[in-house]
């Protein structure tokens, strides 16, 4: 029964909250989703500086204080988005477990036994499809204007491609790399280089309003492409 005085109110506006007011440690999960993805919708639809932390908060249905309990600023709440957001739509490719949200593009771990060349085309495949996808394109005209303002949030070019796509075909070049550090050492360049040939540019003219679909039906061509390159150029060598 409700009862229709200021103490019933009271009581049910108090209802499921721990002592002192705060919600109990069963509900603390549900608050970080909501203001999570309050300000991930807000960031992306006006950008850092059209965004506060007031409209987080009434979007979220929580408190100004919850936000600041969780972010020291407006800042470390725009690299929680980014961060959680690239984990979605990027996710590393061993990462397991119930705790990671679905991707848009899932990129499930390789055969690591495959030729470089299919494990190449493949994972490249994947991790155009998933930054062309509209999650991400919406997160990647964010980062690019906002860039310019946090140098220190890894948001430029090369940090970008970084977190999109090096790292994981990174992960593909070192599952079939022998086990010897001047071999190892030459991954990471590698990968930064055949993530720069084959994604920068579809990304770049997906920003500039180019149709996402028809660059990735174009995109085998441009990997097999880099492929060739790097293969001629000798940076591939000893990594099969």
């Amino acid at each position: 029964m409700i009862l229709r005085t200021r103490a019933g109110t009271k009581a049910q506006v108090q209802e499921g909250r721990g002592t002192g007011g705060r919600p109990p440690s069963s509900r603390k999960g549900e608050v970080d989703i909501r203001i999570l993805e309050a300000a991930t919708r807000l960031f992306l639809r006006h950008g850092f500086e059209g965004t506060s932390c007031d409209q987080v908060a009434a979007d979220a249905r929580a408190g100004k204080a919850s936000i600041y309990a969780r972010y020291a600023d407006k800042t470390a709440l725009l690299r929680a988005v980014v961060d959680a957001s690239l984990a979605r739509l990027f996710p590393d490719a061993t990462a397991q477990g119930p705790d990671r949200a679905p991707a848009a593009q899932p990129l499930q771990p390789l055969q690591p036994l495959q030729p470089l060349r299919e494990r190449l085309h493949e994972a490249g495949m994947r991790v155009v499809e998933a930054a062309l996808s509209p999650d991400a394109l919406a997160l990647l005209r964010l980062l690019v204007a906002e860039s310019p303002r946090f140098p220190d949030l890894d948001l430029d070019a090369a940090g970008i491609r970084r977190r999109i796509g090096t790292q994981r075909i990174a992960a593909v070049l070192a599952a079939g790399a022998p086990d010897d550090a001047a071999v190892a050492a030459r991954v990471a360049p590698a990968a930064a280089r055949f993530t720069e040939l084959v994604l920068a540019p579809p990304l770049l003219l997906a920003l500039l309003g180019e149709e996402p679909g028809l660059l990735a039906a174009a995109a085998p061509v441009r990997i097999g492409a880099a492929i060739d390159a790097l293969q001629a150029s000798g940076v591939l060598d000893g990594l099969d």
